[in-house]
C-alpha cells in the first residue's frame, strides 16, 4: 500500500529533537514523528470515545433510579 506523504515544517525544542535522534536515529525522524502522531491520535479517539460510553452510562443509570 503507497502512502501519500507531503513535507511538513515543525519547530521542536532541541532536547526534544535530540532524543528523537536518540530513539529512532537522525535519518529516521519522520517515521519517528509520524508513528508518534497516530499513537496520539488513537489515545485522544479511545479517550473520547470511553468518555462518551461513560456518559451514557451514568444518563442509563438516572433514568434506571427514577
Amino acid at each position: 500500500m503507497v502512502v501519500e506523504k507531503t513535507p511538513l515544517y515543525l519547530k521542536l525544542p532541541v532536547e526534544l529533537l535530540r532524543e528523537i535522534d536518540a530513539l529512532a536515529g537522525p535519518r529516521k525522524r519522520s517515521a519517528f514523528v509520524a508513528a508518534a502522531v497516530e499513537q496520539e491520535i488513537r489515545r485522544r479517539k479511545l479517550a473520547a470515545l470511553k468518555a462518551e460510553q461513560r456518559e451514557g452510562q451514568e444518563a442509563s443509570e438516572r433514568l434506571s433510579v427514577n
